[in-house]
C-alpha cells in the first residue's frame, strides 16, 4: 500500500472543486494539493448542455488570476444592462450605464459551463503542485492529528487539511451528520440554449412573471442566449412533455416577443430548486466548499461566485497562516472560514429566499407594491447601484 503527504487534499472536482484548486495552488508553488475525483472526467471533453453561469465582476478578477481569463473571453458573453421586469407591470428597472467593471463597460459575464469546466481542467493539468487521484474515490477517513484518507486503489492519502466539494447532495456532509437547513421550494429549473431573430444588444432580461421567474441571458453570439425558465413543479412536468413546437410557443409567450423568433439549439436540462445551509462549514479537520456547504435559489444568478467568494475567503485565511508561520489546519483557520463564509451564505439564502418569496406572490397588495418598488428604485441610481454590488453579487 502505497501513502502520500498533501498539504490539502479536494474531494470533488466540481466548478467549486477545480477553483479551489487552483487558487490554493498559486499561494505557493511549496502547498502540495490532491484532488479526488471519482469520475473520469480528464480523459473526456465536457459537452455543452445549454448550461451558463452569471460570473460576477468580482469572480472574473479571479478567473484573471488563475490565468483562464483571457481564453475564456472567446467565449463569454458580456452583460451591459439588466432588464427586470413585472408581469403586467408598466416599470422596468434597468441598470444601464451601471458598470460595476467600468474598464470593460461590464456587468459581469455569461459563459456557458462547458467552456468553464474544461479552461479550469485543462489549467490543473498543468498545475505542477495539484496531484490528480483519478478515478478514484474514498472508502475510509481518519480524522487525527492529521487526516488520513484509504483510497478505493488501496492506496492512501494523509492530509493536513481536507476540503468536501462533493456538491448540494454532499455525500460527506451526511456522512458526519452535519445538521443542515432545507427548502424545497417545489419549482423545477428548465435550463437552454436558444437562438434568436433579434440581437440581445448585451442586454440580461429577469421576467417575473405569475409562473415563475424567466431568466435571459446573452451569451456571446448576438443572435444566442442562454434561457433558465422557472416554474412550479406541476407545470414544468407539463412544459416538458410538451413537443417543441408547443414548447416553443409557451416560451415565445413568455419572452414577450424581447428577441423575436426563438429556436432551441441545444438538450433541455431540468433540476429542481431546493435551498441547502448546512449549520456547520466545518467537521474537525474538513471545510465544506461550495454548494456542499451552502446551496441557493437560482433567482439571481449567485450559486457559483457564492462558491468563489467562500475559496477567497479560504486563500486568504491560508495566506495568513503562512505568513504568521501557522499551520494551515490550526483551528483558528477553521473557525474563521466557518464563521466569515457562512455569514456571507446566510446572507445570500435570505436575500434570494426573500426575492423569490416576493416576486411568487399572488397578494394583490404585495404586488402593487412590487410595482410601485420597480419604479422607484428606477428613479435611484445609487439605490441600483448598491443593489447589483450586493444583492446582485457582481
Amino acid at each position: 500500500m502505497n501513502s502520500e503527504k498533501f498539504d490539502i487534499t479536494i474531494v470533488g472536482s466540481s466548478f467549486a472543486g477545480m477553483t479551489c484548486a487552483l487558487t490554493l495552488a498559486q499561494i505557493s508553488p511549496q502547498i502540495s494539493i490532491a484532488l479526488i475525483e471519482k469520475e473520469n472526467i480528464f480523459d473526456k471533453v465536457r459537452t455543452d448542455d445549454g448550461r451558463a453561469y452569471a460570473i460576477s465582476s468580482s469572480s472574473l478578477k479571479l478567473f484573471q488570476e488563475l490565468g483562464i481569463y483571457d481564453e475564456l473571453q472567446n467565449v463569454a458573453g458580456k452583460i451591459s444592462d439588466i432588464k427586470i421586469t413585472d408581469y403586467k407591470s408598466p416599470f422596468v428597472l434597468d441598470f444601464i450605464g451601471l458598470e460595476v467593471d467600468e474598464k470593460n463597460g461590464q456587468l459581469g459575464q455569461i459563459i456557458e459551463n462547458h467552456f468553464i469546466f474544461e479552461a479550469l481542467k485543462n489549467k490543473i493539468s498543468q498545475q505542477k503542485n495539484i496531484k490528480i487521484f483519478c478515478p478514484n474515490f474514498y472508502q475510509e477517513i481518519n480524522f487525527d492529528d492529521k487526516v488520513l484518507i484509504k483510497l478505493n486503489n488501496k492506496n492512501s492519502i494523509e492530509t493536513k487539511l481536507l476540503l468536501a466539494c462533493d456538491g448540494r447532495f454532499s455525500k460527506l456532509r451526511e456522512i458526519y451528520k452535519i445538521p443542515t437547513q432545507t427548502k424545497n421550494y417545489q419549482q423545477t429549473a428548465i435550463v437552454f440554449k436558444i437562438s434568436h431573430q433579434i440581437p440581445h444588444k448585451n442586454i440580461a432580461y429577469e421576467k417575473f412573471l405569475p409562473s415563475g421567474p424567466l431568466a435571459i441571458l446573452p451569451l456571446k453570439n448576438a443572435n444566442q442566449s442562454s434561457i433558465v425558465w422557472i416554474a412550479r413543479d406541476e407545470e414544468a412536468q407539463a412544459i416538458l412533455s410538451l413537443d417543441q413546437e408547443n414548447f416553443l410557443q409557451q416560451l415565445h409567450k413568455k419572452m414577450e416577443n424581447c428577441l423575436g423568433d426563438c429556436e432551441i439549439i441545444s438538450q433541455t436540462f431540468s433540476y429542481p430548486l431546493t435551498m441547502i445551509l448546512a449549520q456547520d462549514f466545518y467537521h474537525k479537520k474538513m471545510l465544506f466548499i461550495g454548494d456542499s456547504a451552502c446551496g441557493v435559489h437560482p433567482i439571481a444568478g449567485q450559486g457559483f461566485n457564492l462558491a468563489i467568494t467562500g475559496i477567497k475567503i479560504l486563500r486568504d485565511l491560508i495566506s495568513q497562516n503562512i505568513l504568521c508561520g501557522l499551520e494551515i489546519s490550526s483551528e483558528n483557520l477553521i473557525k474563521s472560514y466557518h464563521q466569515k463564509t457562512r455569514s456571507n451564505a446566510r446572507k445570500m439564502v435570505i436575500a434570494t429566499d426573500v426575492l423569490n418569496s416576493i416576486f411568487e406572490s399572488k397578494n394583490l397588495v404585495l404586488k402593487a407594491g412590487r410595482n410601485f418598488g420597480l419604479g422607484i428604485i428606477n428613479q435611484l441610481p445609487k439605490v441600483k447601484k448598491f443593489f447589483i454590488k450586493n444583492a446582485g453579487g457582481f
